[in-house]
């Protein structure tokens, strides 16, 4: 029976700026881990992955020999992996290139060159592949083909990490998701719309679920009150912030502010609500206009209404 892997990653850190902490990663043969963060945080775990022996860093840029057709490039990382080359006709069609086989790779198309990019993790041996954005910039066809690849490996006990900064893409791809800030890595709760959940009882006691639904590709995204920032309401339509990214959620303003006053959250404005523990500086522009300034690398600024600020101070014991 193959056993989980643990993984301690490194924190990064530049110019005494801690970018992301330490964090850990349970991994379980089998699983499509998806990490949603930003184009510098991938860029910086991939070389930091790169230095495992027991990873494959499969990296969006990486280079083919346009030159050759699809058949012979295929032929000759199947020698590389010291694999028979009758494999070639099997490869072609799990990578959907059978009807391109002997057209040159410099005629391919940019999502056809991107799918063949991935031959050398489809191949390697190692436990854990780490990919950087698999999907950005791809036809929907080759979306589809990658995400069966992707199940294949699966299947064959290897674990899958998808490096991106498109949480749809992850969504569709990934068994679980999280999401890598400044602060920490965050599990993602990511459920199907649509479909209910059972009511949780102890002793026929309901106990209180307090975590906000967002809806994002057609999922329902849950997060816990200290992960928002803030939440902004835009002509009756309520975005939940965290981390810079809007999620759309179809709680009123009203009712999200009696479910997280009790977690620190304050109406700052009438289209407001802030997380008070985000908060780094009130600022006054002029003798009736006043903002609050969030602790967060989006560097945030949002409104504060003059009849909110004697109320806010009070609460703040300023």
């Amino acid at each position: 029976m193959e056993q989980n892997i643990d993984i301690q990653v490194d924190p990064y850190i530049e110019a005494g700026n801690v970018i992301y902490p330490s964090f850990h990663l349970s991994l379980q043969p089998g699983m499509i881990i998806g990490i949603y963060t930003d184009v510098s945080k991938i860029h910086t775990l991939m070389q930091w992955f790169m230095k495992r022996d027991d990873t494959y860093t499969s990296f969006r840029e990486s280079s083919l020999y346009e030159r050759l057709t699809a058949r012979e490039y295929i032929q000759f990382i199947l020698k590389l992996f010291s694999r028979p080359t009758n494999e070639t006709e099997n490869i072609l069609k799990l990578f959907k290139l059978t009807e391109q086989k002997n057209n040159r790779i410099s005629k391919l198309s940019k999502s056809e060159k991107q799918r063949l990019k991935l031959l050398n993790m489809y191949l390697h041996p190692a436990s854990i592949q780490i990919l950087e954005e698999p999907f950005q910039n791809i036809d929907e066809f080759s979306k589809q083909t990658i995400q069966q690849l992707l199940k294949n490996l699966a299947k064959e006990h290897k674990i899958i990490i998808l490096l991106s900064n498109n949480l749809e893409d992850l969504m569709v791809a990934s068994t679980t998701i999280h999401r890598l800030d400044g602060a920490d890595l965050h599990a993602l709760d990511v459920k199907e719309d649509g479909v209910e959940q059972a009511p949780i009882t102890i002793k026929n006691a309901p106990i209180r679920l307090d975590k906000i639904p967002t809806k994002k590709n057609e999922k329902i995204i849950l997060f816990n009150p200290p992960e928002i920032d803030y939440i902004e309401s835009v002509e009756g339509e309520v975005s939940i912030y965290v981390a810079g990214e809007a999620y759309p959620c179809t709680l009123s303003l009203n009712e999200l502010e009696q479910k997280l006053t009790p977690f620190g959250f304050f109406r700052s404005h009438r289209s407001y609500i802030v997380n008070l523990q985000k908060v780094r500086e009130i600022i006054t522009w002029t003798r009736n206009s006043y903002s609050l300034a969030l602790n967060s690398t989006e560097k945030t600024v949002v409104p504060l209404s003059k009849n909110k600020l004697a109320t806010l101070k009070e609460i703040l014991g300023i």
